[in-house]
């Protein structure tokens, strides 16, 4: 119960990661709040397993890119949670057809879309976060390792996440020593970004991992407890890469 009397937010959290960081910190006694963007996805196999592990789940449908969907969300955990204490940040613009695109094929219009909300929606929820938090708590952010080292394929996304590694160092020392801030940096997992791939890719992409597979969603939630605890309260400003190894090529 590492996270017990808690309220934490985890945006982008219907499925894939974001779905298995929120049943997890239900389990470890968090009162969890899930987003996704109205219409999109359904939350309801999230909060069920939530209710089964005896936590207390709710929903909220906000637009992460949209400053007032998002002031509405903080509005509507400060009247029902009273405030929060752990946000992470993984809702993230999914766009097979960016990612293989070449640097002709790329257009401005393309980085404002994903921009919006890896990149800006990250920097809102921030925002309205470190409204309602006390002293002791904690953001999560999400990168990736391309954002770091580089890789041929996903410019944009890769070019949204370093804005993201930027963003909490900076925070990590304005928030202090009130809010903690990190991030996790992934590598390649099993969410539904692998169907993106040709065969070809997907046998790369593995072979250059000397784990020799692809990360688990439950392995990123992990992690993520761990930044959100106690158990780190003496980490603010790190990147924690998360890749099997991946970016040791």
């Amino acid at each position: 119960m590492r996270l017990k009397g808690r309220r934490a937010l985890i945006t982008g959290s219907s499925q894939g990661i974001g779905a298995e960081i929120a049943k997890l910190f239900a389990k470890e006694g968090a009162a969890v709040a899930i987003n996704h963007r109205a219409g999109t996805t359904h939350s309801e196999p999230v909060l069920n397993s939530i209710r089964k592990a005896g936590g207390k789940g709710l929903v909220f449908h906000a637009d992460v890119s949209d400053p007032q969907s998002v002031d509405g969300m903080f509005d509507r955990i400060k009247a029902e949670l009273g405030g929060l204490d752990v946000l992470v940040n993984t809702a993230g613009y999914a766009d097979r057809n960016l990612w293989n695109l070449g640097l002709a094929e790329t257009s401005l219009d393309m980085w404002k879309r994903v921009f919006a909300v890896d990149a800006f929606g990250t920097f809102l929820c921030c925002q309205g976060a470190a409204r309602l938090m006390g002293r002791g708590s904690s953001i999560v952010n999400v990168a990736s390792t391309p954002a770091l080292v580089g890789d041929k394929e996903g410019l944009v996304y890769a070019s949204a996440k370093g804005a993201v590694v930027s963003m909490t160092r900076m925070l990590a020392k304005s928030l202090a020593p009130k809010i903690r801030v990190n991030c996790m940096a992934f590598g390649s997992f099993e969410t539904t970004w692998v169907d993106w791939l040709r065969k070809d890719q997907v046998e790369s992409y593995r072979a250059a991992i000397p784990l020799g597979r692809f990360g688990k969603p439950a392995e990123a939630a992990s992690l993520a407890l761990f930044l959100a605890s106690d158990e780190s309260s003496f980490m603010t400003g790190q990147v924690v890469v998360l890749d099997g190894g991946e970016a040791l090529r």
